[in-house]
C-alpha cells in the first residue's frame, strides 16, 4: 500500500511538472498514463491478500491523491491556475472522469475502508 502511496505522489508531481512545460503533446496521453498506472498497480495487487480488493483500494483513492497534489503542483508553479489547490477541480480536463473535492474525498474514505482487507 505505501509502494501505491508513493507511486501516486512521485507520479502527480511530474505530470505537473509536464503539463507545467507543455511538454506533454502525446495523443491519448490520459489512456497512455492509466495504462502505465495499470501495470505499476497489478503487481502491487497481486503481492496483496486480496488483490481484487487492493484494485478497488487504488481506485478510490487515486483521484483523491492525484488531483490534489497534481493541483498543488501546478499552482505551485503557475499561481494564476487552481487557486484552491489541493480541493480545486479542472474545468478544462480532457480526462475521462474528472471528480470535484466532494467526491473524492467521498471515494478517498470508502478507499480507506478497504485498508482491513488490503493488508
Amino acid at each position: 500500500m505505501i509502494y501505491w502511496f508513493l507511486f501516486v505522489l512521485i507520479t502527480s508531481i511530474g505530470e505537473a511538472c509536464l503539463f507545467h512545460l507543455n511538454k506533454f503533446k502525446v495523443a491519448y496521453k490520459h489512456f497512455i498514463l492509466t495504462l502505465i498506472r495499470a501495470i505499476v498497480c497489478t503487481p502491487l495487487a497481486l503481492r496483496s491478500n486480496e488483490p481484487f480488493i487492493f484494485l478497488l483500494f487504488a481506485m478510490f483513492t487515486f483521484p483523491f491523491l492525484h488531483d490534489g497534489i497534481y493541483y498543488t503542483v501546478r499552482h505551485l508553479l503557475n499561481d494564476k491556475i487552481y487557486p484552491k489547490m489541493f480541493i480545486d477541480k479542472s474545468y478544462t480536463t480532457n480526462a475521462v472522469i474528472s471528480l470535484s473535492f466532494f467526491w473524492r474525498l467521498i471515494l478517498f474514505i470508502f478507499g480507506l475502508g478497504l485498508l482491513p482487507v488490503v493488508l
